[in-house]
């Protein structure tokens, strides 16, 4: 019937003119890989700064602004690599500080993901690659976590193209491969710390690699004709003995066709000793661009600050710019960096079993949820590859022990179970799964050219099912439902989304206010009722200007706060604090704000006076649950124009 309607003949038409083109255009490829990132980097700007900010998000990017208000900087681990800070900045100075602008680095990183799919060409083939960019494109906690100012994202993208250049620079001996390795792992340890946990999955895999080449080099059959021949003692003694004495061959092979290829030895490690020399110095000069301190350096960014010109303080450019000061910038910031990273490589104390289960389990929730349709296609993938039901390759085992040992590992070595860490393993667990969509894609088009019916409808509920599956997920996950708890993706310091038009309004009342205080913020409990986990201001007022770094505004618990002074700050907004009932409702009759904050815990908070001050409050969430995490703010825009009560 399908044939008769003539659907069938337009597919197998359309499916000829296709491969026609793959034929004849040698780029087809390149073009269809360039407009899947283009479709992902639409996906990925597209309602870009709607979300409120996360508290991760205000913290690092209020350190972006601060690094561009006062020019001064100095790398801290606990808040990741420098590599957002400096890029934020620059975006920061072109089009202003908001989210938006804040997540636009890290989407523009991820929605070019996909073009790393094309430093693949010689292991995977056409549709493979397509696949690959497919699944980065569309993928839901790639696609949320590039809509996120983490570093996550960052650094897995960083580190996965310099995995794909490695790979290049294996297939065509171009020590260019090299140099552009080189300058995208800078880019991966500028990013996050934990590009060091690429390096070494990387190797853990080559070993396990190793290991499938010695023990089973013809995949899952050996092992099932094994198991099925059940061979005596003697047959298993004779199989053992003959393969170590075929691997000893297979070994011995290798390095006399790599000697018959080349020259002696020396000669080819001498040819490679500059391009490596030349590789390494690209990692480090990119590395101390980004690492190296600004300004007054750590002095700049403590309370009370240094301005960044005061004399006597060497940032990069100072160094770079004067031969005779290179040697002291060289010495601070790797004396710097080695001091972060080593806080940074300490183990998480009293990490518990309990502890780690718990973490495992949001990482499998995300992956699961969120990813689902790459776990599965991931397994297909390697277990296709494995039996020879398409052709094998070293990329595709390695890329899934990578993968599959990132599940087990990053709960371990986090220090919070947050479900942005499940971006690391669907990253290479990307390419087995792109091997699968690929041969079900593939599977398909053999049989529309066969007419196959029952074939062709098999494979299209296949990946029907698959978009339909990876569709609903994004929507709901991504651009809906963004900020709720139920959502696996959203971690627990996520504001609200109900808050961001409150944000907006505060952002319009303080730019047009004309008083001294733009927002107060309350908190009015003392003693042993305040609160020091929640509470956004301290009890004790001659405290207030006290901070070891310049968290402004000093007046607030900051960390308690967040991601309020991000706003505070990209707003310019004068922020005071309060903490006595009797002195806010005099300020409210005689000095009133345009904008107060108070926290719905508190029971010293006057609403009625506020309320009968024509004050109206609205009541959001800081995070994703408790009850203590409420908050009020209230607005009055008569309060704007002379700062007096009407």
């Amino acid at each position: 019937m399908a044939t008769s309607s003539g659907v069938v003949p337009a597919l197998q038409q359309f499916r000829r003119r296709g491969e026609s083109w793959l034929r004849t255009d040698e780029y087809a490829t390149v073009k269809l890989v360039v407009g899947i990132t283009l479709l992902g980097l639409v996906l990925r700007l597209l309602f870009l700064g709607a979300r409120p900010a996360h508290f991760d998000e205000g913290r690092v990017a209020y350190w972006a602004w601060h690094f561009g208000d006062s020019g001064s900087f100095a790398y801290r681990y606990i808040i990741h690599g420098p590599f957002i800070q400096h890029v934020d900045r620059w975006v920061f100075a072109l089009i202003g500080p908001s989210d938006f602008a804040m997540r636009l680095p890290v989407a523009v990183v991820g929605g070019l993901l996909p073009l790393s799919a094309l430093l693949f060409r010689r292991h995977l083939s056409r549709s493979e690659i397509v696949a690959l960019a497919v699944l980065f494109t569309a993928d839901p906690v790639l696609l949320y976590y590039s809509r996120f100012m983490r570093s996550d994202v960052l650094v897995a993208a960083f580190m996965f193209t310099a995995f794909g250049l490695l790979v290049r620079l294996y297939d065509t001996r171009n020590a260019r491969y090299m140099y552009a390795a080189a300058v995208f792992l800078a880019l991966g340890f500028a990013s996050k710390e934990n590009a060091l946990v690429y390096v070494v999955t990387w190797l853990g895999a080559t070993g396990l690699l190793l290991a499938k080449l010695l023990v089973l080099p013809n995949g899952f059959r050996d092992a099932i004709l094994f198991i099925t021949d059940t061979p005596s003692a003697e047959a298993i003694r004779d199989r053992v003995v003959g393969r170590v004495r075929g691997d000893v061959k297979r070994v011995v092979g290798l390095v006399r066709s790599f000697r018959a290829r080349h020259d002696a030895a020396w000669r080819v490690a001498g040819g490679y000793v500059g391009h490596i020399v030349l590789a390494l110095l690209c990692f480090g000069f990119v590395s101390l661009f980004f690492y190296a301190p600004r300004g007054a350096g750590v002095a700049g960014i403590e309370h009370p600050p240094v301005a960044a010109t005061a004399p006597g303080y060497v940032g990069f450019w100072e160094g770079i710019t004067n031969p005779s000061l290179f040697g002291q910038l060289l010495g601070t910031t790797t004396e710097r960096v080695v001091d972060q990273w080593g806080n940074w490589l300490e183990p998480a104390e009293g990490k518990s079993f309990d502890s780690y289960l718990s973490h495992f389990w949001v990482f499998v929730d995300a992956l699961l949820v969120g990813s689902r349709a790459v776990a599965v296609l991931a397994g297909l993938g390697y277990a296709l590859d494995r039996l020879g039901y398409t052709p094998p390759r070293h990329l595709i085992p390695f890329t899934f022990y990578a993968g599959f040992v990132s599940v087990f590992g990053y709960p371990l070595g986090t220090d919070i179970g947050a479900p942005w860490i499940a971006a690391h393993a669907i990253v290479p667990l990307a390419v087995p799964a792109a091997v699968a969509l690929a041969a079900v894609f593939r599977w398909g088009s053999q049989a529309l050219a066969a007419g196959d019916i029952n074939r062709l409808g098999s494979a299209t509920i296949v990946l029907v099912l698959l978009s339909a599956l990876v569709a609903q997920s994004a929507v709901g996950l991504v651009y809906t439902n963004t900020t709720q708890d139920g959502n696996p993706l959203v971690q627990y310091a996520q504001p609200n989304e109900e808050l961001k038009g409150e944000l907006e309004e505060m952002n319009r009342l303080a730019a047009a206010h004309s008083g001294d205080s733009d927002v107060l913020v309350y908190y009015g409990e003392s003693g042993g009722q305040h609160d020091n986990v929640n509470a956004y201001v301290g009890p004790n007022r001659d405290e207030w200007d006290e901070s070891w770094w310049n968290n402004q505004p000093t007046c607030m618990m900051w960390y308690n706060s967040l991601p309020l002074p991000w706003y505070f700050a990209a707003g310019d907004m004068d922020v005071n604090c309060e903490n006595n009932e009797r002195n806010l409702e005099s300020i409210v009759r005689n000095d009133p704000p345009p904008v107060l904050i108070t926290q719905n815990f508190d029971p010293t908070v006057p609403r009625a006076q506020l309320e009968a001050a024509d004050y109206d409050g609205d009541t959001y969430r800081m995070r994703t649950t408790g009850q203590r995490n409420r908050f009020t703010v209230w607005t009055n825009e008569a309060y704007v124009g002379n700062g007096t009560a009407q």
